[in-house]
């Protein structure tokens, strides 16, 4: 299957997911990936990319083995490396104490137009932001940017137009939504890259497993055609497979 279509049925598959209150069962989604022929690792990868995306999955144990990876996502435990940068990362924000009655006042001047009160919320709420991101720190990203992306989350979050009350609990829910957002897109982006570098490792060796004799010396050449039925891949994809590792 190529990479466009394997795209399209991640997406039909949460458009599914969205329908039924974001659940499905486990056999849902091995049945809607059938004709990918996925191993057990596979599905188990399936399973977890869509739980990462915050659709329940029900009956796991069953249709993935009850020793599976594919449980629900965790806050990931930091690094030496990653503790030392947010710990960095905090001291360069200065000695900036939260203050929840300062931050009533400053939404209350905010909301008047106060042309100081968004700079000061701002410097309040970064290392708040900085904490949402550890809270939601996970696989498939990276602190350094999703801490970055809490910022982008914070600031986008005061050009906000609708008439909507602007409190503690509004910013820290916009926040939270920009990281989901970002976590969603970076974990998709990086579930299809390594699925197309597991096609390009699987057709680098089923063409040095063809082309190579006993000896390890090059043999019979075979067609594209040939290898499209052997990997069960089309002749499309094959050929952007070829083309990415030189073959073309």
């Amino acid at each position: 299957m190529d990479i466009q279509t394997f795209q399209n049925k991640l997406n039909e598959v949460r458009q599914l997911a969205a329908g039924n209150g974001n659940v499905l069962t486990a056999r849902q989604v091995k049945t809607f990936f059938a004709e990918l022929k996925p191993d057990k690792e596979q599905l188990i990868q399936i399973l977890k990319y869509l739980k990462m995306q915050g659709i329940v999955i029900e009956g796991l144990e069953t249709e993935a083995g009850a020793d599976s990876p594919a449980e629900a996502v965790t806050q990931k435990e930091l690094t030496q490396e990653e503790e030392m940068y947010l710990s960095e990362y905090c001291a360069s924000l200065g000695n900036v104490e939260f203050n929840a009655q300062a931050v009533e006042k400053w939404f209350q001047e905010f909301a008047v137009g106060s042309p100081d009160a968004k700079a000061k919320l701002v410097e309040m709420y970064l290392g708040v932001a900085a904490d949402i991101a550890r809270s939601m720190y996970c696989d498939g990203v990276h602190l350094q940017d999703l801490i970055q992306e809490a910022n982008v989350s914070l600031l986008t979050a005061f050009q906000v137009k609708e008439p909507v009350r602007k409190t503690d609990e509004w910013l820290r829910k916009e926040i939270r939504s920009g990281l989901k957002l970002a976590i969603e897109e970076q974990t998709q982006q990086k579930f299809e890259d390594d699925y197309l570098v597991e096609k390009v490792q699987k057709l680098e060796q089923t063409v040095k497993e063809l082309t190579d004799d006993e000896d390890g010396e090059a043999g019979s050449k075979f067609s594209v055609e040939d290898l499209a039925i052997l990997l069960d891949m089309n002749v499309e994809e094959i050929e952007d497979v070829l083309r990415l590792t030189g073959g073309l």
